[in-house]
């Protein structure tokens, strides 16, 4: 299948605009008679469409072609806009598709602006809300452009990986949690992450800690146990098995190695 792009979007009609609040927990099934394109300026929601989540926040947008059937589970409590149309474009052209917009957090208050206006139907404003709508739609397919590439991709987690540098002591650095500071969902910061080094998130911070315990147990006089606490390992047994999966020895062996080379 075509991937989708937002920028050949067509727009044969704008059904509605309207902004509101759920409160957290509130879930619900439905079927979209209308295309939709999905924009939070607070809160979170997560919707299911068959097998796959998309997350729906400050920083990610979500768009759904008429007919999708879904599953909506708000996650924390906040304003959200929804424009509803018809496509001209081909029904197989149009797929379920969340886009990252962390970059451009005015995309936002765009969105809630041309809900205003539609609310407020003031001259012109059907032709109006159509050319901003076209205009949002422009950045955002921009923004997943630059996105796309691996130096956009590294930019959009770029604040997590240097925390990780700075926290790798901390035993509680989780994927959730990192997720969150990149503003996006769990699953889809992992997709970045590992298309950006190869590797989950997960398997980065270990080899991050393993690497930072080199230098200590071959310059320094700690115990193993000693060691894997500093460098943010729960106990020594599960460092000395992630130490040997990744080097090939134990703690002790390379620490002895090292020194006798050094």
């Amino acid at each position: 299948m075509k991937k989708f792009e937002i920028s050949g979007l067509i727009i044969s009609k704008i059904n509605d605009i309207y902004s509101f609040k759920l409160k957290k927990h509130t879930e619900a099934k439905a079927k979209l008679a209308h295309s939709a394109l999905i924009v939070r300026q607070a809160g979170v929601s997560t919707y299911t469409v068959g097998k796959k989540e998309y997350t729906v926040d400050a920083a990610n947008i979500l768009f759904l072609p008429a007919g999708t059937e879904y599953e909506l589970d708000v996650e924390k409590f906040g304003t959200c806009t929804v424009i509803e149309f018809d496509a001209a474009n081909p029904t197989d052209e149009l797929t379920p598709c969340g886009f990252l917009i962390s970059s451009d957090k005015d995309i936002n208050k765009s969105v809630l602006s041309i809900s205003h206006f539609w609310m407020l139907k003031g001259p012109a404003y059907h032709s109006k809300c159509l050319s901003e709508i076209y205009d949002v739609i422009t950045r955002i397919s921009n923004e997943n452009s630059f996105n796309s590439t691996l130096a956009g991709k590294y930019g959009m987690i770029h604040k997590s990986v240097k925390y990780i540098e700075t926290n790798y002591a901390n035993p509680d650095l989780y994927t959730p949690q990192l997720a969150e500071m990149s503003g996006m969902g769990e699953t889809y910061y992992r997709s970045i992450f590992t298309a950006v080094f190869n590797t989950p998130p997960t398997k980065y911070i270990q080899q991050y800690r393993v690497d930072k315990s080199k230098e200590l147990l071959v310059n320094t006089d700690l115990s193993v146990d000693e060691v894997a606490i500093k460098v943010g390992f729960a106990n020594a047994s599960y460092f000395c098995k992630v130490f040997k999966s990744l080097t090939g020895y134990t703690p002790s062996e390379f620490a002895a190695k090292g020194r006798k080379l050094g």
